[in-house]
């Protein structure tokens, strides 16, 4: 049996202790606070994070791995396994994929097969997909079966989420919209979509409450779900209103709970909120 291994990156925002069981390796993010450059996850926690924003106000920027980070963990696991899938977050969003790209184009022509795979994803959207491809491999999933479900799991996982304010947004460069519209946007809390890898607007409100009340109806839309996370980046307490409104589509108890980690932090900004929805595989 062929021997696989599953690699992603930090904004996929997977416990450290869901990854160590079912032994994903992540690649961290770099996070650029000021003058300060983190390895997201290890060197700076979400909290220290949120944090040093918060008092700093400084400019933050994500930038990703070097590309001999991704060259030697390739290298590395090539020794040991005979597959291994790499899944980043969306290309548009990061130039994560492309690195790793990069990184693959340098290994030897013997090497094992290396597939570089764009989620078009962000956040635990992300790890739902690496999270379910890691445990098809645990369960004895083939190579071609495992590519298969990546590809089909990526159109069923998806992110909604609302900001406090689109400043970081906007100084990161990911928010495909026109200046009037942003202009707009800095008097409301708007619902934002991830849509084949970019940040789109998906629906108008004007108040944190409007927007908490934004996501329960995006997950009230799908026919049926089958995973629910909710995603906060500093304010725990307004995840306890999301579950309220969810729990008579989807039981409370099993909708996971998450904070947005640096490396999508540092997109958001504090006060953002959303949900990942994981809709199912006939």
């Amino acid at each position: 049996m062929a021997s696989i291994k599953i690699v992603t990156d930090s904004s996929s925002d997977i416990p450290l202790s869901v990854a160590h069981e079912l032994g994903i390796e992540i690649v961290p993010l770099q996070i650029v606070v000021g003058n300060q450059s983190y390895r997201a996850g290890l060197d700076i926690t979400a909290d220290q994070f949120y944090q040093a924003i918060q008092e700093n106000r400084t400019q933050i920027v994500v930038q990703p791995p070097p590309m001999t980070t991704f060259e030697q963990l390739y290298r590395r696991l090539t020794l040991e396994y005979d597959y291994i899938f790499s899944i980043h977050l969306s290309s548009r969003l990061a130039p994560a994929y492309r690195v790793a790209q990069q990184a693959r184009s340098r290994l030897p022509a013997s090497s094992s097969r290396v597939d570089i795979i764009d989620s078009k994803l962000i956040s635990i959207a992300l790890g739902m997909v690496v999270v379910h491809a890691a445990r098809a491999v645990r369960d004895g999933a083939t190579p071609d079966e495992v590519a298969h479900l990546i590809n089909v799991l990526i159109q069923h996982c998806h992110l909604v989420f609302f900001v406090d304010t689109i400043e970081y947004l906007e100084h990161s460069g990911r928010l495909a919209l026109a200046t009037t519209v942003l202009g707009s946007m800095q008097r409301i809390k708007p619902l934002l979509l991830l849509d084949d890898g970019e940040i789109v607007p998906y629906e108008r409100t004007r108040t944190r409450a409007k927007a908490i009340e934004g996501l329960y109806t995006f997950i009230e839309d799908f026919p049926r779900v089958r995973e629910v996370t909710a995603l906060y980046a500093t304010t725990p307490e307004d995840v306890e209103k999301l579950l309220e409104k969810v729990d008579p589509i989807f039981p409370r108890d099993r909708v996971q709970i998450a904070q947005f980690g640096p490396s999508v932090g540092a997109f958001l900004g504090p006060g953002a909120m959303g949900v990942a929805v994981f809709e199912g595989i006939d």
